[in-house]
């Protein structure tokens, strides 16, 4: 009944914020054109005009955004429970996941010191899947090359939400049947979202929320 109360008739699915860069014009710098979401030293590139595809292709479609200027810094006002994306790179490549107060949660480092499709290190591909992850939430993800920048390439990149509780890149009916089962003791309540010391009808209305389009606003 609660179930259906808060969710009525209403299909309820959506997808976690991807990255593909597509909709961009080439040279675009990204700042806050994803709602939610602050990128800083970032710039569109695409293929045919400012991207060097034979060396970095995109993982798919024609654009991707590249370091400009430094690392590139990613700020979310929702925090995520990881981050992934296809990364070409021409140095050795380091993400960092950061909470709130600027503290390292995390830190991934690439397979390979540099991986691009015609002058890449022996065994290496290019668009390489990096991810980052942290059950407490990601507030900012800073990805380093070269200090100067101009050293790698990132493509359909994502952001899994606190709220996508099957972590399969959706936020859906099936999460929301879960945080419900939580909050009504049917299962172990293992998703404080507001960080109130309890899984209730709060966390509850979050997940519908989110799998209905809006922001997983979940801290």
């Amino acid at each position: 009944m609660l179930f259906a109360l808060l969710v009525g008739a209403a299909p309820v699915c959506a997808q976690d914020a991807p990255f593909g860069f597509e909709s961009f014009a080439d040279s675009t710098i990204l700042t806050n054109q994803y709602a939610g979401t602050a990128f800083s030293n970032a710039i569109v590139l695409s293929a045919g005009i400012t991207l060097n595809q034979l060396e970095f292709p995109p993982h798919a479609g024609s654009n991707v955004a590249g370091d400009n200027g430094g690392p590139i810094t990613i700020t979310f006002v929702s925090p995520p429970r990881s981050f992934s994306g296809y990364f070409t790179y021409n140095v050795t490549l380091t993400m960092q996941a950061l909470d709130a107060s600027n503290n390292v949660l995390t830190s991934v480092t690439s397979q390979f010191s540099h991986n691009q499709a015609i002058s890449g290190a022996a065994g290496s591909q290019p668009n390489e899947l990096v991810t980052v992850s942290s059950a407490a939430g990601i507030s900012k993800i800073v990805i380093a090359g070269s200090a100067q920048g101009s050293s790698f390439t990132v493509d359909d990149a994502s952001a899994i939400t606190l709220c996508d509780l099957y972590q399969d890149g959706y936020t859906n009916v099936t999460d929301v049947q879960s945080i419900l089962n939580q909050a009504l003791g049917a299962a172990a309540p293992n998703n404080d979202l507001n960080g109130d010391g309890v899984v209730n009808v709060v966390d509850v209305q979050i997940v519908i929320n989110a799998a209905l389009g809006m922001a997983c606003i979940a801290q």
